[in-house]
């Protein structure tokens, strides 16, 4: 059946995402951390001239385990989408530097994105000694100079709890070109995914997108994970009911657009371009 919105939402979100952190931005994964509190586990400065586009990226070795439950995104305007990976160290961390456009296998928000607390039992681990990758794709469509720090927060809890080690995973189609005629347009992919037990989702668009489905679809029929018109502003990574998914079943992801510009537009990370991807937590 089709997730409701009011039962997806854990948070109130914002149309900028989450920047109310009381946590010291310098603490590490210790002390009140463990029995609750929200520490900034990766961040970068940055700063935005007018009517520009940029990707910055920045590096952290990890010193002990972190067990995230919840997840929460720093992400002031200016933050189009926020992506992290996690691998290992190169020996160098390095708090700020130009990069391109990336996939995270961790941590994937974009404008909107609130509070994500995972089902108990289930956890994001990221090992002492492992690499934090992070990747921000700022977009300033003012006249403004923006300037801020965007990243992620957790809540930790003690290794004997997590049961299961989720991941990040992107799937959707690549190949599209949206004709400008302003009549909508709409592309599927259908991908496997092997056993999986989904428990979370991130439909993900840019600004011309107006519908956006996932459906698991399977020898019992098809099960909806998400079926609504898109909101550009307003991107949940929203809890699903633990989707168990089989050999055998795919993941259909499929949009619809509505090009009112006066030329095609096909997929590319800049937010005058078009992408259409199930992004999906899961372990």
């Amino acid at each position: 059946m089709t997730m409701p919105r009011s039962l997806a939402l854990l948070a109130a979100l914002s149309a900028c995402g989450s920047d109310g952190s009381t946590a010291d931005p310098d603490a590490g994964p210790t002390g009140d951390a463990i029995s609750g509190e929200y520490f900034r586990l990766i961040t970068s400065d940055w700063m935005l001239p007018p009517n520009t586009e940029r990707y910055i990226c920045a590096t952290k070795t990890l010193t002990e385990d972190v067990h995230a439950i919840a997840l929460r995104p720093i992400g002031p305007p200016g933050t189009h989408h926020t992506v992290i990976s996690i691998g290992p160290s190169d020996g160098n961390d390095r708090p700020s530097f130009p990069c391109g456009p990336e996939f995270g296998d961790f941590w994937a928000s974009g404008a909107g994105t609130g509070e994500l607390v995972l089902p108990d039992g289930v956890g994001l681990l990221a090992p002492a000694g492992q690499q934090l990758r992070l990747s921000l794709h700022l977009f300033n469509a003012s006249d403004e100079v923006l300037e801020g720090t965007s990243g992620l927060e957790v809540r930790r809890v003690e290794r004997s709890r997590v049961m299961h080690e989720a991941s990040v995973s992107f799937h959707g189609p690549f190949a599209f070109s949206i004709p400008p005629n302003g009549a909508p347009y709409t592309a599927t992919d259908m991908t496997s995914l092997g056993d999986r037990t989904l428990v979370a989702i991130f439909p993900h668009m840019h600004q011309l997108g107006r519908h956006f489905r996932a459906r698991i679809v399977g020898a019992g029929g098809p099960t909806t994970l998400w079926d609504e018109d898109y909101q550009f502003e307003s991107q949940e990574f929203a809890p699903l009911p633990s989707v168990a998914v089989r050999a055998g079943d795919q993941l259909e992801t499929t949009c619809t657009w509505v090009n009112t510009t006066g030329s095609p537009v096909g997929w590319g990370d800049s937010s005058n371009a078009e992408m259409c991807f199930t992004i999906l937590m899961s372990y």
